[in-house]
C-alpha cells in the first residue's frame, strides 16, 4: 500500500509567474515556502479543490517541483515500484482551464503526473 498523488506539476518559476499575474507579494518567499504560499493562497481564495505539493519528481531526482494536486489516496494495489495511474478527467480538465488562464501557462506548460510516495515515507 502506498499513498500517491495526482496533479499537474509547476516549476518554482511559473508559481511566482501566477502570484505576479494575480498581484499576490511574493518577493521574500524562497523555495522552500512557496509550495506553503501555494496553500494559503488557495485557502484565502476558497479553493479547496487544489493542493500544492513539493516532491522530488521523478521519483529520487533530486529535481524539486510542486504538484498542484487535484486526487490523493492510499492505494492498496500499489508500490512504489509498481503503480497505477491515475487519469485525469474531464472535471481535472475544466480546473486546468482555470489555471492555465491565470497563470498564463498552457496545456504543454503543465503535465498530468502520478507521483507515489510524494513525502517519502516508504
Amino acid at each position: 500500500m502506498v499513498f500517491k498523488i495526482a496533479g499537474w506539476i509547476i516549476s518554482f518559476e511559473q508559481a511566482r509567474t501566477w502570484f505576479d499575474r494575480q498581484e499576490y507579494k511574493h518577493d521574500h518567499f524562497g523555495d522552500d515556502v512557496v509550495g506553503i504560499a501555494l496553500n494559503r493562497w488557495f485557502e484565502e481564495r476558497n479553493i479547496d479543490y487544489l493542493w500544492a505539493v513539493v516532491t522530488d519528481y521523478p521519483r529520487g531526482s533530486r529535481h524539486a517541483v510542486i504538484v498542484l494536486v487535484r486526487r490523493r489516496r492510499e492505494d492498496p494495489k500499489s508500490t512504489v515500484s509498481h503503480y497505477y495511474r491515475v487519469r485525469e478527467l474531464d472535471a481535472d480538465r475544466e480546473v486546468k482551464k482555470q489555471v492555465m488562464e491565470e497563470t498564463g501557462l498552457s496545456d504543454e506548460d503543465l503535465p498530468w503526473v502520478t507521483v507515489v510516495d510524494p513525502f517519502f515515507m516508504n
